[in-house]
């Protein structure tokens, strides 16, 4: 087979083309079906279950954090007021929501309601990343110790903003398989 003939020619740039223009792979979130049991079992498992809404949009750059608050699109990093606790300190009023990073993540409107079930982070901890290296805040494997630890990567200023409100209140992650706005129907079966 001659690929410099004309007719492969007009076969391989299409298709060339075609295969440049197909939309890039991504990752997804896929969450497991909730029921009844389901829920039992995420009570059980998680530390906290509660009701609450995002009052406070969390960033350690207080100029960004003003600029993400403005855009209103849902935040990932927030300030809970709690409404009704399931599950946990029942006489916390604020809890911390660290929602991740990744295809995951659940993304928060300042007053919506939702029911969160999430782990207490009991430890930060902070990596040093090379210059031009993607900085994150992501939940890590437990450091030998604590349940549930979370790595503030390369930034020293976001690592002491995250400190300071560890000081305050709890901080808890959550993700979009493990917080359910209310009046939808995963939401209901934690309400019932």
């Amino acid at each position: 087979m001659n690929l410099n003939s004309p007719m492969m020619r007009y076969f391989i740039l299409p298709m060339r083309i075609a295969l440049l223009c197909l939309p890039q792979v991504m990752n997804a979130c896929v969450c497991d079906g909730i029921d009844e049991a389901r829920v039992k079992r995420l009570i059980e498992k998680y530390d906290y279950v509660f009701i609450g809404s995002a009052i406070e949009v969390l960033h350690f750059d207080k100029s960004l954090r003003t600029l993400i608050s403005n855009e209103g699109d849902g935040y990932s990093n927030v300030l809970f007021k709690v409404d009704s606790m399931i599950k946990g300190e029942p006489n916390l009023k604020q809890i911390v929501i660290q929602a991740g990073e990744g295809s995951c993540t659940q993304w928060f409107r300042l007053g919506e309601k939702f029911v969160i079930v999430g782990n207490r982070i009991d430890k930060l901890n902070w990596s040093r990343v090379k210059k031009g290296d993607f900085q994150s805040l992501e939940e890590q494997p437990p450091i030998p110790g604590y349940n549930h630890s979370t790595q503030i990567e390369g930034n020293r200023k976001a690592y002491r903003y995250w400190k300071r409100l560890a000081k305050r209140h709890t901080i808890v992650t959550t993700d979009m398989c493990t917080s359910f706005r209310v009046g939808t129907e995963y939401a209901d079966l934690f309400l019932r």
